[in-house]
Order: structure tokens, then sequence, then C-alpha cells
């Protein structure tokens, strides 16, 4: 298996080597992983694993790269809002960039990788016949008390579905060929600031006329303990409106047709300029003298608040 595996972390304590862990018990001879750590708190891989270290890998071959996701208008140095809000189909979409190997797998920070997560992904990246969606748990600790949330898609189908359709494409672990992330030119960055860029970005796939399987087997335990929130803690997000006449229901109406994304720059061309850079990228940077407007209603982007 020749795997790209995208880790996303923006919070203080992400647990990278819960992943790394696993990989070191299951990988097979043969196997090689490029891991792409998108962090968008920027910090160095000594930084994000602590105490932690690198364990050995007696089979297969991982090599590590940490990088913050490409500048954006909604986050970190280069953005124009007050404060960072949510902005994960850009950060998604600079993995998509970077990726060396033609097939993908993202799984989110603090989530533990369940025991066939593995062998599903090196029979996805063999057979290539699907976008393979896993399944979850989120566990919160309360005191001496543990709250655990179950995946309700494995209430519905616990053995699995295929051909479930784009809008199971959620959830924290998912995977599928480079070449049906690029035709969809990526997720659709119109749905930073808002969230919903998982579910369209399966709803495009599926216009595209690829399958989408949930997989239970491509299962992670999510650890969601607080002080370590995302949306609506450390990223602001907001919808717009009052429901179903809201900024979400508007979104999954003018994206969740399309085939590519509308608000996302061509990610093939950034990956040809990377090539043709021997590997490095200069990412376009947002210009802070254009009046960037949401496309929802053109209320100025500099001047959004959470409510």
């Amino acid at each position: 298996m020749k795997l790209t595996l995208v880790f996303m972390t923006g919070r203080r304590d992400p647990h990278l080597e819960w992943v790394l862990d696993v990989l070191a018990r299951d990988l097979v001879d043969g196997d090689v992983i490029d891991l792409i750590v998108i962090d968008a708190l920027d910090r160095t891989l000594v930084e994000l694993l602590g105490a932690a270290v690198i364990p050995a890998f007696p089979r297969g071959h991982v090599s590590i790269t940490v990088v913050p996701p490409k500048p954006n208008i909604w986050q970190g140095k280069h953005r124009i809002t007050s404060r960072d809000w949510w902005a994960t189909a850009n950060a998604r979409n600079t993995a998509i960039v970077m990726a060396g190997y033609d097939y993908l797998a993202f799984i989110d920070d603090r989530a533990m990788p369940g025991p066939f997560w593995i062998s599903t992904l090196r029979r996805g990246e063999r057979e290539r016949t699907s976008v393979l969606v896993g399944a979850y748990e989120k566990r919160e600790t309360r005191g001496q008390h543990t709250i655990v949330a179950r995946d309700h898609r494995l209430e519905k189908k616990p053995q699995g579905m295929a051909n479930c359709g784009g809008g199971w494409l959620y959830g924290c672990t998912f995977a599928l060929p480079l070449a049906w992330a690029l035709e969809c030119n990526g997720l659709e960055e119109g749905c930073d600031g808002l969230t919903g860029e998982d579910y369209i970005f399966g709803l495009m796939l599926a216009n595209n006329g690829h399958r989408i399987d949930f997989a239970p087997s491509l299962f992670v335990s999510q650890d969601r303990t607080a002080g370590n929130e995302t949306c609506k803690g450390t990223y602001a997000c907001r919808d717009k409106g009052v429901s179903p006449d809201d900024k979400s229901h508007a979104a999954l109406a003018r994206f969740g047709r399309r085939k590519r994304t509308e608000f996302t720059p061509d990610l093939g061309e950034m990956r040809r300029a990377r090539q043709t850079a021997a590997g490095v990228v200069t990412w376009p940077i947002p210009n802070p003298a254009i009046d960037y407007r949401d496309w929802y209603d053109q209320e100025l982007i500099r001047n959004m608040l959470t409510a």
C-alpha cells in the first residue's frame, strides 16, 4: 500500500502519537505512508508530540511532514477576521495539493483508529472502487463519568452500506483516490466560516459518478474531553438566517448540485506549480486591501461576528 495519510489538527493536545502507534502495530512489509499533518496552530513535530516519541516502524515506512494550512482569510497569520474561524475545507485542500501518493485517507485529531482501520485502507487503496466513509464514536470525560456518543449511521447500517450516497460522507475519517478529489477540485472553500464541507464534498463526488460506501471497519474513537474544542470553541463558525432559509441550506442547494467547487482555487494548478518548483509551493496570499464578502449575503467578511 502506498498512502497519503492526512492528520488534521487545531487543538492544543492532538494525540498524533495514537495514530503513529497504530501504524507501528498494523503496517506490513511494503506499506509506504506519506503522513501529512496539517496543524492550524503551526507547531513543529516535537511540539505536537510533547512527551510522546515517534515509535519504530518494524514493517513499512512512514515519512512525516508538518505544515500549517495554506494562507486563507479565515485563520492564521493572513486572516482578515478578528479571530480564527473554521476553515477545514482550506486545510484539507492544503493536503490535497501536497499529496505524494495517489490514494488519500483523512483522520481527525484525538482519534484512536480501530483494529481494522489500516486493513480497510489497504483494501480501499487496492480496489479503488468507491469512496470509503468511516464510522466513529465520540467520548467525553466529565469528572468520573465518560459520555459516549455513537455514530447514528451504525444504528441504521451496522454492517455498512454500499452506495450510501454522498450525504453520508462526514465524521472523522474517510478515504478515496487522489484523482477523484482533484476532479471535484477538492473541498468547497465557500464552506469555510460555516462548516458542512464534508458532506458537500461527498455530494460532489457522487455527482461525478463515484460510489460512496459506508465502511464501519474504518472506525475511530475520538476523545472530545473539554478543553480541546474547535468549532464553536477555539474556532468560530456561523450559520446565518433561520432554518430552512439559512446559509447552510443555501450552501447545500448551491454547492451540493455541483461537480466541481466554486470558490476553491485551482488545486491541480497548485500541484503542477509544486512539481515544477521541486516540491516548494509559493502559496497565494490573501490581499488585505480586498473587500472579501460572504457569498451568502455579501457581508464584509472582515466585519463578521459569531452571533
